[in-house]
């Protein structure tokens, strides 16, 4: 029976001991930062879905004369309440009962820290339904901090 040589396992050892070792620390950084981003971007992107809402639910209750601010902080989800802005307007300019036109914000911030930079601003949300009759509130706002609110 042929027996091949045996090679020096030596020397082909040594050559390939730390190649795993620098292929993972190449891509470390890489996979980190994709990890954090889901984490990032995907809070933010639930903190919007609860803007949405709860400005819809806000603008609902408001055409059929209910408290637009008290169902908007209702609907809110996870948020923090006092960090919520709330603001709303009863537009006629095209004919009455008009529209209600309901707008809320809401601070961005990174979880992790890692996207600070990018997700530094305000997510803003806003519903606007025509009215069903004559509303006793035109306008209304809880910790709106300047802007406007229009249809």
């Amino acid at each position: 029976m042929f027996r091949f040589p045996p090679a020096s396992p030596s020397k082909r050892e040594d050559r390939q001991r730390g190649a795993a070792a620098v292929e993972f620390a190449l891509i470390l950084p890489l996979l980190l930062a994709m990890v954090l981003g889901v984490i990032d971007f995907g809070v933010v992107f639930g903190q919007n879905l609860s803007l949405q809402s709860a400005a819809r639910e806000g603008a609902r209750q408001g055409v059929t004369q209910g408290d637009v601010i008290a169902y908007t902080r209702q609907a809110e989800g996870l948020l923090d309440d006092t960090k919520l802005q709330i603001m709303f307007t009863v537009d006629t300019s095209a004919g009455a009962p008009g529209t209600m036109v309901v707008c809320v914000r809401y601070p961005q911030s990174s979880l992790t820290g890692f996207f600070a930079f990018a997700l530094n601003g305000v997510s803003q949300a806003k519903s606007v339904m025509r009215m069903e009759g004559t509303a006793p509130l035109t306008t209304g706002s809880r910790n709106w901090k300047g802007g406007t609110c229009a249809a």
